[in-house]
């Protein structure tokens, strides 16, 4: 049981790297922004973007014209998906 949510964790963060990876590069093409794949993506991925956004724009790095937020949730992936793989094996089942 642990196995297959370490397993889900991982899927799960693999899956939302690839959506703010097509997001961001879909975001640097003209006319694409107002599409349906833009659009569950923007579903998919707002929810965990637009916080970090926030937390930017408030610190002295913010207000620029690119947007960081997407890397940092990335950043963010990569580090907490391990650790969060660890703990999920360490429940007691």
């Amino acid at each position: 049981m642990n196995v297959a949510i370490s397993q889900a964790i991982f899927w799960l963060a693999t899956i939302l790297r690839v959506a703010l990876f097509i997001r961001a590069i879909l975001s640097w093409i003209p006319g694409a922004s107002g599409g349906f794949i833009h659009s569950v993506l923007s579903f998919i991925t707002e929810p965990i973007v637009a916080p970090v956004r926030r937390l930017i724009q408030k610190s002295p790095l913010g207000g620029g014209m690119l947007d960081f937020s997407f890397i940092v949730v990335i950043l963010l992936l990569f580090i907490l998906t391990p650790i969060l793989q660890n703990l999920a094996m360490q429940i007691p089942f």
